[in-house]
């Protein structure tokens, strides 16, 4: 079993509300909803997969949001609702934890991106390490990084602070849930904040400390599409106009 958790919980200051009055997930574009291409990237990830999703509570009870997700999941997913805006990314996985605390594979993915490739490969790649990460090139801040030895060994990583050319493109891969849980708590304790939010590529950081292995899996840019502005939605619509 994969467990593979989206947090769809923080807000986007991308999307102006009176233009885009739903939840980010909600937004459609070609004829499907933004999580709906999300999820359709998992699907040819083999074995049993289990979706836990990190939501508001006014988007449950405003939106229905939770409903959305049981419908396109076959109401096989689970669903933590935040009260609260937690501090981070890191955070609100973690309240995800009866969930993902265990020896079970986990899987961390943005909610507003799509690959051209084939995620069971990438799985797969990952099999033999305690962690990774897919990467693609970039050198602008607005991305986490990581730093690599010449064997593509991780031997760094850094929240909105370029330290190679290695972007993380919102996917990562843990052996373990409970690896991710312990390493989590670590860089919480230490306080290994940004811009007083807490993010997942600086956990990396813990268990490199521990003396895990950290694998890289490296895709073209053409392969990434992130729809974490209006701009970007409207790329990935001309792009695939073209075929």
């Amino acid at each position: 079993m994969i467990n593979i958790v989206i947090p769809i919980a923080g807000k986007n200051l991308f999307f102006p509300e009176d233009e885009y009055p739903f939840p980010v997930p909600l937004i459609e574009f070609n004829g499907k909803t933004m999580i709906e291409y999300v999820l359709e990237n998992f699907k040819l990830i083999q074995g049993d997969k289990q979706f836990v999703f990190i939501i508001n509570c006014n988007d449950a009870n405003k939106y229905h949001l939770d409903d959305v997700l049981n419908i396109i999941t076959d109401n096989s997913c689970e669903i933590v609702k935040l009260e609260k805006q937690t501090k981070g990314a890191a955070c609100s996985v973690m309240m995800a934890v009866e969930y993902i605390d265990n020896e079970n594979p986990l899987i961390i993915a943005n909610a507003d991106q799509f690959f051209d490739i084939n995620l069971n490969d990438v799985v797969e790649y990952f099999k033999g390490s305690d962690a990774g990460v897919i990467t693609f090139n970039s050198v602008h801040p607005r991305w986490s990084y990581v730093k690599v030895d010449e064997q593509k060994k991780m031997i760094e990583a850094a929240e909105k602070r370029p330290i190679s050319k290695n972007a993380i493109a919102g996917f990562y891969y843990f052996k373990r849930g409970s690896e991710f849980i312990k390493s989590c708590s670590k860089m919480i304790k230490k306080d290994a904040s940004v811009n007083n939010s807490y993010y997942i590529a600086p956990s990396l950081n813990e268990m490199l400390l521990d003396g895990r292995s950290i694998d890289i899996f490296e895709i073209d840019n053409g392969d990434y599409h992130t729809f974490y502005t209006p701009q970007k939605i409207e790329e990935y619509k001309k792009n695939k106009d073209r075929f």
